[in-house]
């Protein structure tokens, strides 16, 4: 089994386009390594990408890199020391460091993955609203379509509706989604309704998605531009879990 580590030495960090444009649907580049796994398998590194790997709450984004004669279909997308890695099957010939590819993103599947991930962020501002105090965050999962919230605390009372309609509001508002850069000494003035800064790494510069009047969260992920392309936000159940509490929700269209 190859492991990441052996994959990426000695390679620069990955250009990562999707940081910049979410919307961006392909891309060109050129292989920096071609490494074969078991059979048609392998690992592909290009020097730029438009497919956001697993982190964090966000899944892998799915896609295809073609060449003259090769196409490498992308099952798995994962980060190493800033280098991105992309896993998938062969066929044609194999890749040769150098080779022009084309990247195509499996735009249907993203698409979903950002309409998820901004919901949970309004998720996050309506629980604030409603419960009347933030609560840390202790996971989450932003998937094709359905995702999670996992609060640390107690939750009492029979709100999910209450919690539904507030989201709600914030879809239909069109409250523009923007990403902006800040160093570590603004982040504390620049971030509000974030319920993750006691997990978060230390850096020099941080990502924060900020939906206009709503929140401003670190965050790494691919958005939406506008809460309204979100579509609507059902709460699907509450429950408490120890000493948190889950709240799942799925991304309807209209």
């Amino acid at each position: 089994m190859v492991s990441l580590a052996e994959v990426v030495a000695g390679l620069p960090e990955t250009k990562k386009l999707y940081l910049d444009d979410s919307y961006k649907r392909e891309a060109e580049s050129h292989v920096l390594r071609w490494v074969k796994d078991a059979g048609r398998k392998g690992y592909v590194v290009v020097r730029e990408t438009i497919m956001h790997p697993k982190s964090g709450a966000q899944p892998s984004d799915h896609g295809v890199l073609e060449s003259a004669g090769t196409t490498f279909t992308v099952s798995k997308v994962m980060e190493y020391n800033g280098v991105i890695v992309h896993y998938g099957e062969i066929s044609g010939g194999d890749f040769k460091e150098g080779d022009y590819v084309k990247l195509s993103l499996d735009w249907e599947r993203r698409y979903k993955i950002m309409r998820t991930h901004t919901a949970g962020h309004i998720v996050d501002y309506a629980v604030v609203t409603v419960c009347g105090r933030s609560f840390q965050s202790q996971s989450a999962i932003h998937d094709v379509g359905h995702g999670f919230q996992e609060y640390l605390g107690e939750y009492s009372g029979d709100l999910e509706k209450r919690i539904e309609e507030v989201a709600n509001e914030v879809v239909t508002s069109s409250k523009p989604v923007f990403a902006e850069y800040v160093s570590a000494h603004e982040l504390n003035k620049r971030v509000f309704g974030a319920p993750n800064l006691g997990r978060l790494p230390r850096l020099d510069v941080y990502r924060i998605i900020v939906i206009e009047g709503i929140n401003a969260i670190p965050c790494g992920g691919t958005h939406v531009k506008n809460t309204s392309e979100v579509g609507h936000i059902k709460i699907e159940s509450i429950e408490q879990i120890g000493n948190c509490f889950k709240i799942s929700y799925r991304v309807l269209d209209y």
